[in-house]
């Protein structure tokens, strides 16, 4: 199994430091694709990510239905 090692970063001034892994978010209809920093949650049920990711990948948030999520956050 390969390993890598992946430092803690802080994205914000004061901000502790954090695990976050580069990520490709690929869409699968067009194969539009965008790359970012995603923070690692091992104990996540779903991930959600920012609208403004949804343009570039091609979605159209007006045209799908709302999902309510749930958080419990600590930061």
């Amino acid at each position: 199994m390969l390993v890598e090692k992946y430092p803690f970063i802080t994205t914000r001034v004061g901000d502790i430091p954090r695990s976050y892994l580069p990520i490709t978010i690929i869409n699968p209809e067009n194969y539009k694709a965008i790359n970012v920093y995603a923070l690692i949650d091992t104990g996540a049920d779903e991930c959600a990510f920012p609208a403004s990711f949804a343009l570039p990948l091609g979605h159209n948030l007006q045209s799908g239905s709302q999902k309510r999520i749930n958080f419990i956050t600590y930061f």
